[in-house]
């Protein structure tokens, strides 16, 4: 075989090597697209304990959308966190008494990936957020949210830093559950059902 041919034959196998890893991007990008939507997240996807209706899980977009218009109540939760699978058992008691829905937005992904989704969140709730030791506001979980068009008008940040010394047992005693309890029923039924 010439070198001519030898050449024209390397092009020919090289544009088909393209082509098909042109299609083949194309076709498990459309799958995995097609997978998550179809995908819808469950409360129980992320807290096994719980197996209501009455939460929504939202990603990033969304919980920005509900900050900045309407009236809503916004869990923020880590499924990672043992502090956050606890506030919501707590939380449960008072969604279930109260017969509402609440939306669920689980930090991790944005938080992990510091998208802009997140740094958008942390501004919209500047104010409103937890300060660490840096001096730096955070947005951390377990924090319950109450938006009103665009305001926030009440949010529980209550646990997200506890200290090293403070278990999950001591703190949530009966009588912390019952405060608590107390507490966020005033704040829905105030800010949100407005009652």
């Amino acid at each position: 075989m010439s070198y001519k041919t030898k050449s024209t034959i390397r092009k020919i196998i090289y544009i088909i090597l393209f082509a098909v890893m042109i299609f083949a991007f194309i076709y498990l990008g459309n799958k995995y697209i097609n997978d998550d939507k179809d995908k819808v997240k469950l409360i129980n996807d992320y807290y096994e304990n719980i197996k209501s209706d009455k939460y929504e899980v939202i990603n990033g977009a969304k919980f920005i959308s509900l900050i900045k218009e309407g009236n809503s109540v916004v869990f923020v939760g880590s499924k990672t966190s043992y502090w956050s699978k606890e506030y919501i058992k707590q939380l449960d008691k008072v969604v279930n008494s109260l017969d509402i829905k609440i939306y669920y937005y689980d930090l991790n992904n944005d938080k992990a990936q510091k998208n802009s989704n997140y740094y958008d969140i942390k501004d919209l709730l500047k104010g409103s957020l937890t300060t660490t030791d840096g001096s730096n506001s955070n947005l951390l979980a377990p924090s319950l949210y109450i938006f009103d068009n665009g305001e926030v008008k009440y949010y529980n940040t209550d646990t997200v830093a506890m200290r090293n010394t403070e278990t999950i047992e001591t703190y949530w005693t009966q009588a912390q559950q019952t405060k608590f309890e107390i507490e966020v029923t005033n704040a829905i039924n105030k800010y949100y059902l407005n009652n």
